[in-house]
């Protein structure tokens, strides 16, 4: 933070008086239920008005733009690319000559896979954007997202970046990178870095832990110990931060029993001290008056508590940081930790140059960027790298001359493929799996053939269609998409309530059991029987149980959610005009009963020739995962040739890998490094990534890829209570996972820094 600004908000602090501090710090006034739309003008709602004619100011407005079911019900009724920039400007000119002392007010927006607003591109949600491995194409995306938010004359992407996907019951998985630290790391690392090339500001979230919710529960208690929370759950936020994140919101959950909002060992010895965080802690949404009702609070001491412990600005919080008035007057606080909490919201302002400019020109440039296709191209490419081949036994690729049967409802609606925290959609701009599928081949029939109900009704005519065609490509999986289902959700925390059609994933959306709903393993079990090949595509924002499915069928392709562009990405992964590269990001189990099932756990596993297994198994399932971290096939082989390590200073390793690819066919391979650790003063994890590098190879061409292993890559959080690294012994092992075929010892050494 720049010293000139934290002068010029300091001065201005002086000018305020309690009300004004207090309504930078509080949300109050939601952003989409604060307009209504008349046609192409809009008004504000009394609540705006009367909550800066009461309290003198606002300090930041959360989602104008958010456009889902939880919002609007039409998209007549949202903000459309054509109106943002006018109804940002008007916003804020409306604060400015209403405020006694006129200081712009920050604008807040969901953007998850893209802006959470109508018109925008939907990328694939995070866990697919994981699968590919690619860093550097999800920080482009991220660059495109800020600069539509600064062309929309919004301010604040609130982005999923922190939390680890350690429990797929959880509905929420499909917003996470990876259930591994290293990748998480380096995608949050890539993402805010490029966002911040653009005049916005990057608010990660949720801090901490969320991803070991007991049961997989949405904002479950989360029981882990201090090395836990450093080794897994840190490293995204320090990437995050290192990168310049300037607001980082608070979890819902608990950490060792005590609530994130009012944790402050959490958000202050850990997120300030250890981290070095600097800028604004944001509450989540309710999470204010969720943390006070779970300690037992009453409103004032509540909100003391949760400011005092660290949280700066409150999201929709029901007026609960309003009461920091009446607890300041009667000394329960001390006013200098409120001024200290506005200094870091104003200097976030002065840094935006909003004091200088707090207005957007009203011009054709988000409109004409949106439409340029620079987005539908990102959107594309992405979900090309995302997809997972993860079985063929040689159908794929498909012929664009077979005659295909297509089946599953994910296939003939654009809202299956997109994930939660999706505006509403105009359908006519899209194409489904169906659309592209018929565009593409010459001989294509569709049905359902299974439903989320499972009631069976189309059963019978899809495998009559099958029996007539040559291959049946079925999608399986579930449903995050709200617009579809008619959702009531709990104002407080966003939990579903009722629905009146199916959704079994997304925020509030936690399955006990992960088996594929509905009757689709029947429909695949029919087909078989009647001898039909069969093409399994996964459509879904979790691991699923899918062990019979996979066993039945002739190919298995895991798609994740892979957003708008999704349909065309799964037809040419399918028929080889996009040889497939993802690589699991997560692991997929063979059942609910064997989780969890992430694969960086401290046991080794060591096949017993004797059980046929790996050991540290269950007596009743041999097999626990399906498909592990770090797997998936391509159209192209690749061999692993040799192996060099060379020391270039204390702690610090250049390690060489030799990769051929020894097909006919070009790829893409992720060449992944893993280290295990012997010797050290705590127990190691069995098998820890390191690196990993995506490489493109032609036919038989052969590549040298360079790794370095550092300070960074080498320490662990000791038995002292601290990073470090120490006398022991590591061993290198690369490939792609399961398979490391090269392998190497070195020694470290004792140091800290």
């Amino acid at each position: 933070m720049s010293e000139k600004n934290r002068i010029y908000a300091e001065e201005l602090l002086k000018k305020l008086t309690l009300e004004e501090k207090v309504a930078q710090l509080s949300q109050t006034v939601a952003g989409y239920r604060g307009f209504v739309r008349e046609g192409e003008n809009f008004r504000f709602s009394p609540e705006f008005y009367s909550f800066i004619e009461k309290y003198g100011a606002m300090g930041a407005i959360s989602n104008i733009l958010r456009a889902d079911n939880f919002a609007i019900k039409k998209v007549s009724e949202g903000i459309e690319p054509r109106h943002r920039v006018k109804v940002a400007n008007q916003l804020q000119r409306e604060v400015l000559e209403r405020a006694r002392v006129p200081i712009p007010v920050l604008i807040e927006v969901e953007a998850n896979h893209g802006v959470m607003a109508l018109g925008s591109q939907v990328f694939p949600t995070n866990l697919g954007m994981g699968c590919a491995f690619n860093d550097e194409l999800y920080g482009r995306v991220m660059r495109s997202v800020g600069k539509e938010i600064e062309l929309s004359a919004n301010h604040v992407a609130m982005t999923t970046m922190l939390d680890m996907a350690r429990d797929p019951r959880w509905g929420r998985t499909e917003e996470f990178f990876s259930e591994d630290p290293y990748l998480a790391a380096a995608y949050a690392k890539s993402g805010v870095r490029e966002f911040k090339r653009n005049r916005a500001l990057m608010c990660c979230k949720h801090f901490c832990a969320t991803g070991d919710g007991f049961g997989g529960l949405n904002t479950a208690e989360v029981n882990v110990g201090a090395r836990e929370l450093h080794d897994i759950h840190l490293p995204a936020s320090f990437a995050a931060i290192e990168s310049g994140a300037d607001l980082i919101m608070a979890a819902y959950n608990t950490v060792d029993g005590i609530p994130c909002h009012v944790n402050s060992y959490i958000l202050r010895d850990v997120l300030r001290k250890e981290l070095g965080f600097d800028g604004i802690v944001l509450s989540d949404g309710w999470g204010v008056e969720r943390a006070i009702e779970q300690m037992g609070y009453d409103a004032e001491r509540g909100a003391v508590a949760i400011l005092s412990a660290g949280v700066a600005l409150s999201l929709a919080d029901h007026g609960a940081f309003l009461h920091l008035i009446s607890a300041c007057r009667k000394g329960m606080i001390d006013e200098s930790v409120i001024d200290a909490a506005v200094i870091r919201i104003l200097e976030k302002k002065y840094e935006l140059g909003l004091f200088d400019d707090p207005f957007v020109k009203e011009d054709n440039s988000l409109v004409a960027y949106v439409n340029s296709g620079e987005q539908k191209r990102l959107a594309y490419e992405s979900a090309c790298e995302s997809l997972v081949l993860l079985k063929n036994n040689g159908i794929l690729p498909l012929d664009k001359k077979n005659r295909v049967g297509l089946f599953g409802c994910h296939a003939d609606n654009i809202n299956y493929l997109l994930g939660d925290y999706t505006a509403l959609q105009e359908d006519s701009a899209h194409k489904t799996v169906r659309d592209v599928f018929e565009a593409e081949f010459d001989t294509v029939a569709y049905n359902s053939g299974w439903d989320f109900d499972g009631d069976g009704r189309n059963l019978d005519e899809a495998v009559r269609i099958a029996k007539e065609c040559d291959v049946a490509v079925v999608t399986v999986g579930g449903s995050s998409a709200r617009s579809l289902a008619g959702v009531v959700t709990d104002s407080r925390n966003g939990a579903v309530i009722s629905s009146s059609g199916f959704l079994d994933c997304g925020e509030g959306c936690d399955l006990a059991d992960i088996r594929l709903p509905g009757n689709q393993t029947e429909l695949v079990k029919r087909l078989k029987e009647e001898g039909v090949p069969v093409v399994a595509v996964l459509i879904a924002g979790r691991p699923y149980e899918m062990t019979e499915v996979n066993s039945l069928a002739d190919a298995v392709l895991c798609a994740w959610y892979p957003g708008a562009e999704g349909g065309y990405a799964i037809c040419d992964v399918l028929t080889g005009k996009v040889n497939p590269s993802g690589k699991l990001s997560v692991s997929i189990p063979s059942g609910s009963s064997c989780l969890p099932a992430y694969y960086n756990r401290y046991e080794k596993e060591v096949f017993n020739a004797k059980r046929k297994a790996y050991n540290r198994t269950y007596l009743d399932n041999l097999s626990p995962v399906l498909y592990p971290f770090g797997y998936g096939l391509s159209y192209s082989s690749f061999e692993y040739r040799s192996l060099e390590v060379n020391r270039l200073a204390k702690n610090s390793f250049e390690v060489l890998v030799t990769v051929k690819n020894s097909s006919r066919v070009a790829g893409k391979e992720v060449v992944q490094l893993y280290i295990r650790g012997k010797g050290n003063s705590v127990r190691r994890r069995a098998k820890e990534l390191r690196g990993y590098a995506k490489i493109s190879l032609d036919p038989q061409e052969t590549r040298t890829v360079r790794f370095t292993l550092g300070y960074d890559e080498l320490k662990v959080y000791s038995v002292q209570s601290r990073y470090e690294i120490e006398d022991a012994s590591v061993t290198i092992m690369v490939g792609s996972n399961p398979n490391l075929p090269l392998s190497a010892e070195i020694t470290t050494e004792a140091q800290i820094i």
